[in-house]
């Protein structure tokens, strides 16, 4: 439920920013569903920019079982390529 309300949350940001009609988010969602089985619940750290004529994007997935991914794409006719985050350690990490 709390993860439901954190997508809806984003979703709205998104839309909201203008973002949601780039397209990009969903090509995100399902590569990263295929090649790593991650049901993303939300994006943050995004960063989306035109570098000669391209759009590049970096962005973090959160998964719905808890993993995260830094996703990043140079071009956007390529796959994203995906680095998993290591899972925080410490006091914070409870």
């Amino acid at each position: 439920m709390r993860n439901r309300l954190r997508a809806l949350l984003v979703g709205a940001l998104l839309l909201d920013a203008g973002l949601a009609s780039a397209g990009w988010q969903e090509d995100l969602a399902v590569e990263l569903r295929v090649a790593k089985g991650c049901t993303v619940t939300f994006l943050s750290h995004v960063v989306e920019r035109s570098v000669d004529g391209r759009q590049v994007v970096f962005a973090k997935a959160h998964c719905e079982d808890g993993r995260v991914f830094d996703a990043s794409r140079t071009d956007p006719i390529m796959p994203f390529d995906f680095r998993e985050c290591p899972p925080p350690t410490g006091p914070q990490a409870r």
